[in-house]
């Protein structure tokens, strides 16, 4: 017996698809072509031809039955199974694919994850660390109309060097770190000023992006990071026990690039470790604020006294009329001053009324590169005199 459901038209199906398989009724003994003829000639009645006999519904049941049957038949010759074979080997080449890069995503997931771990417990043994060697101290109520911003530039922590032009080592560098702390006291005192910016200019480090550069150094690039985060975070530190309120901020340079200049991704470079060390050293000093205005890594923005300050390193942006135009035309504005580093000597210039104030440098020159270069000076820094109509004076501080 037969149910009358088996017989309803199929979704898309179409006369031929049709025929053949209610023909399969037939030949499986469920019902005759007889009894067929009435279900299938009610089902197409807009058909051109009735299948009134068993010769008309047997032949378009052949032919469809011809038709599938031819289909079968090539998908069992040679050509057929080739293809076959090719798209099953296809589709495990695209599951190994998938599952490659399934496993390099977790692990990357688990790496980032991994090295979020670590740098949040970085940040919390640097906030202990701080919090015992840089205690809170009582506030220092200072008003004045002044404030003193040092441009601490090419400090170059962990060159080494000895030659008749100069000498240089992390030992000398903490020495000349303390003459200019006290310079800066002096000057501060000579003037009242209220607050301090310290504007880290960019080289803090001597990294190791030549050979040259590498042989010389005495500490490598970790010690490098550790030592100048520790040296500038007491030099703050002390700053803040002065002032009312000491600010800093921070620009990449060149020697602190991970790698060669050509492979360097633009942000990554190791000043940016630095001063997020020397924020977290800080946490518990109240009147010690890192400034976050940025306008890329490499460009910072202070604002003092109502004036804005721009702080590049000096890779970039050269010391020179046409660079400073070029630089107010990529950020959009005209800034009161553009503070430099990078030449290792202390200068003052002005371009269509911005100040240029450049920085000098901690270690001054003796290495092989500046004796090479003929680029001969005395290790030196900048700090100015700030109020409300710009810089009232300049102190290019000669070290020792």
């Amino acid at each position: 017996m037969f149910n009358i459901l088996d017989f309803e038209i199929h979704n898309d199906e179409n006369e031929r698809q049709y025929i053949w398989r209610v023909g399969q009724y037939v030949k499986q003994g469920k019902i005759t072509w007889k009894e067929l003829s009435p279900i299938i000639n009610e089902k197409w009645r807009d058909s051109e031809d009735e299948y009134r006999d068993e010769s008309a519904y047997r032949k378009p049941f052949r032919s469809a039955e011809n038709y599938y049957e031819d289909v079968f038949s090539k998908m069992m010759d040679d050509e057929y199974a080739k293809e076959i074979n090719l798209q099953k080997r296809e589709l495990e080449k695209a599951k190994i694919q998938f599952r490659d890069e399934r496993n390099a995503w977790n692990k990357q997931n688990y790496d980032s994850a991994r090295a979020n771990q670590k740098l949040d417990y970085l940040e919390e043994q640097l906030t202990s660390i701080g919090n015992v060697n840089f205690q809170p101290h009582d506030n220092v109520e200072i008003n004045s109309d002044n404030d003193i911003l040092i441009i601490l530039s090419d400090l170059h922590i962990g060159a080494c060097y000895s030659s008749a032009f100069g000498e240089y080592n992390s030992d000398i560098a903490k020495d000349r770190l303390n003459q200019l702390l006290n310079e800066t006291i002096k000057i501060a005192k000579r003037h009242g000023s209220e607050n301090c910016f310290v504007s880290l200019q960019g080289d803090v480090i001597s990294g190791n992006i030549h050979n040259s550069i590498t042989v010389t150094n005495r500490e490598n690039v970790i010690d490098q990071i550790k030592l100048a985060s520790e040296l500038i975070s007491s030099f703050c530190y002390e700053l803040s026990k002065v002032f009312s309120k000491v600010y800093m901020t921070s620009v990449d340079g060149n020697h602190s690039r991970i790698s060669r200049k050509d492979d360097a991704l633009h942000d990554e470079r190791l000043d940016n470790l630095i001063c997020w060390t020397v924020k977290n050293s800080l946490s518990y000093v109240d009147n010690f604020i890192t400034l976050n205005q940025y306008i890329d890594t490499g460009i910072s923005t202070m604002n003092i006294r109502g004036k804005t300050y721009i702080g590049v390193h000096g890779d970039y942006d050269s010391y020179t009329k046409r660079d400073v135009g070029n630089l107010a035309l990529a950020i959009g504005f005209i800034p009161y001053a553009i503070t430099f580093g990078h030449m290792h000597t202390c200068a003052i210039d002005e371009c269509n009324g911005i100040k240029m104030i450049r920085g000098g440098s901690l270690g001054g020159c003796g290495d092989s590169y500046t004796i090479e270069k003929r680029l001969t000076g005395k290790p030196s820094q900048m700090i100015c005199v700030c109020n409300n109509k710009g810089v009232e004076c300049y102190y290019p501080i000669n070290l020792k």
